[in-house]
């Protein structure tokens, strides 16, 4: 197979393709701490740690990592969406690709300010 006969070329598509399973697969991953930190319950003071733990400013900036990967892949799967529904957009789909990307970007800054926030007024 030659260079020139892959449909795989490094366009939009092909990124958005990518970065949906790899958003998916940490979302996935984020599922099962979600599930393993709420087992905590039963026990008060290994819950209260592992929310302290979570206060940490390193952990701060995962959950805004986070918050991309879940923003990312809910509009990504809204563009495949659009995409399946009407062939017609497959001609704008570099344009869609970059809007949601870009109001993946926006929504996370807002987001990850208040989340980071507390770092900056000194409660956390």
């Amino acid at each position: 197979m030659s260079k020139s006969s892959t449909v795989y070329r490094g366009k939009t598509g092909q990124w958005a393709f990518i970065l949906h399973r790899v958003t998916g697969f940490l979302v996935f991953l984020f599922i099962l701490l979600h599930i393993v930190d709420v087992s905590t319950l039963n026990d008060p003071s290994v819950y209260n740690a592992i929310h302290q733990l979570y206060g940490n400013i390193f952990l701060r900036l995962f959950e805004v990592g986070l918050l991309f990967a879940l923003l990312y892949h809910a509009l990504n799967g809204l563009r495949v969406i659009m995409i399946d529904l009407w062939p017609g957009v497959i001609k704008n789909e570099k344009a869609l690709f970059q809007f949601m990307l870009a109001l993946a970007v926006v929504l996370t800054l807002v987001g990850g300010y208040f989340i980071v926030k507390p770092f900056f007024v000194g409660v956390h």
